[in-house]
């Protein structure tokens, strides 16, 4: 038997323990991470090391799981079975962990609730708007008027441009100190809740200006 089929043999073989393993844990190890980005994973978890986990994410709307190592910079807290959380954040101001483990909880789920349920409409027809706008005035050649000069630069950069003048409204600024600690918590949870909506918020102007540019350049052609 050669080498070639030896390596190959070995690779079966190495997959398969992979998924004989997988299969003995079963589903107890199966938990929910909640990661700092606002979005949840269903994960199958091998290990949990000082600095990352291991183990084998869900792919969403199927049942194919594929091996993933997350950081724990990436991970604020993973769920059980039980609905029991165990926390990977812990707090630390010498490494920038202010907030404390009841904050850092409403800030992740603010940031949860914009992902899954935040509809960026406005933006996304304010970028259509915008785009459109933009690629009227990029084809403006004077004494001929619009649509008589082929796109240029301003196109190209209209994304861009959209994501800097179309902006999220800022989250106003209140001394914590003056606040109860309800409220404290109210206010990291809009935190969260505008940092996800920002992002939202900047990928649909973005997509609408685009839409928009698009639409003048099939007009100008």
């Amino acid at each position: 038997m050669n080498i070639y089929k030896l390596s190959h043999l070995f690779f079966i073989y190495f997959l398969l323990s992979i998924i004989f393993v997988q299969g003995q844990n079963g589903q107890d190890s199966i938990v929910v991470l909640q990661l700092f980005s606002g979005d949840t994973v269903i994960y199958n978890l091998s290990q949990s090391k000082t600095d990352h986990i291991t183990g084998f994410k869900k792919k969403k709307n199927n049942d194919i799981w594929t091996f993933k190592i997350y950081p724990n910079n990436d991970v604020a807290f993973y769920t059980l079975k039980n609905q029991e959380k165990v926390w990977i954040y812990q707090p630390n101001p010498s490494q920038g962990n202010f907030l404390e483990i009841s904050q850092m909880e409403k800030y992740t789920t603010g940031k949860k609730d914009a992902k899954y349920y935040y509809k960026p409409i406005r933006h996304f027809v304010s970028g259509i708007v915008f785009g459109s706008g933009l690629g009227l005035i990029d084809t403006y050649e004077e004494g001929t008027g619009f649509l008589n000069k082929p796109n240029g630069f301003l196109s190209l950069a209209t994304p861009l441009i959209s994501t800097i003048i179309i902006r999220t409204k800022k989250h106003k600024l209140v001394r914590l100190s003056s606040m109860t600690e309800n409220e404290v918590l109210q206010s990291h949870y809009k935190k969260g809740y505008i940092s996800g909506k920002k992002i939202k918020n900047s990928v649909a102007s973005a997509f609408g200006s685009l839409i928009g540019i698009i639409a003048i350049f099939i007009l100008n052609n």
